[in-house]
Formats: structure tokens, sequence, C-alpha cells
């Protein structure tokens, strides 16, 4: 339960900060969900299928336009979801080139204003934060020391 501790002393300092953003960091399968849905449980936060919440906002917006309309259809997915911890599940489609968004600006963009927490699928290595494979379309690459924000590598151990 060491990533459930880490959680526990990491969100009391969120509310404090600029960007109110924890990512919690592991592979496809690691465990996120698991975990998310947990501390959800345990803390009575809003749980959101980000994916989910957000195709639906989308479905009705052709391919092409959609960038035009993203920041628009994720403000709402925050607004209707109150809590005082809103936790992002399954956020893999901000990572799609064809909307034309940055991920990371766009999570942290949400967290000025609301406490978010955020499953990120990717890794933590040598001092950067990944999104997939460096040869797929999707790849992004932080440096740990730009993200302005709270990480949790649960490949470390539940």
């Amino acid at each position: 339960m060491a990533v459930i501790n880490e959680f526990k002393k990491s969100v009391l300092t969120l509310p404090d900060m600029y960007y109110k953003l924890l990512l919690l960091v592991g592979s496809s399968g690691a465990g996120k969900t698991a975990i998310i849905k947990k501390i959800c449980i345990d803390n009575k936060y809003r749980y959101v299928n980000f994916n989910h919440a957000l195709s639906k906002k989308l479905k009705d917006i052709p391919i092409g336009d959609r960038c035009y309309s993203i920041h628009d259809c994720i403000d709402e997915i925050a607004e209707d979801n109150v809590s005082d911890f809103l936790v992002f599940d399954n956020i893999e489609i901000i990572f799609s080139k064809h909307l034309q968004i940055e991920p990371l600006r766009t999570l942290k963009n949400i967290a000025k204003y609301r406490n978010i927490i955020a499953a990120w699928s990717g890794s933590i290595k040598d001092g950067y934060l990944t999104y997939a494979e460096p040869w797929h379309d999707d790849y992004v690459r932080y440096s740990l020391s730009d993200l302005e924000c709270i990480y949790i590598n649960i490949e470390r151990g539940i």
C-alpha cells in the first residue's frame, strides 16, 4: 500500500499548488484504475472515465472540427462533475493528434481551479514522464523538472 500512503500525503499539499494536479503514472495494466477507484470510494471523490465522457461530447462533431471544440468540451466535463477532487481515468483520448492539443498543458489548465487526479498510462524513466513508445504517433515526453505538478510512479509497488 505504498502508493496509497504516498497518495494520502500528496493530496494534502495539492490544494496549495498553482496546478492542483496529481498524476498516477503506470503502464497499461499496472493497476491504475483499481487504485483510482479505491481512492474515489475511500474519499468520496468523483470518478470520471475521461475517454467515455469526452467521446460522448465529441461524437456529433466532425473529426476535422473537433480541434475547435475540444477545450469547451473538456471544460464542460469538469463543470458537470462537481467534487472537491475530480478523478480522471482513461485519459488516452487527449493524446490523439487530430485533437491538436497538448495533453499535459490541458490537464494543468483544468487543475488551476480544480483538484485533479489523473491516471497517466506511461512511465517515468531517466528523468522523463512519457506516454506511448517513441515510434508511436501519440508519443510525448516531458522532463520531470518541468512538470509543475505532483506525480506518483505506481510501478514502484502498491
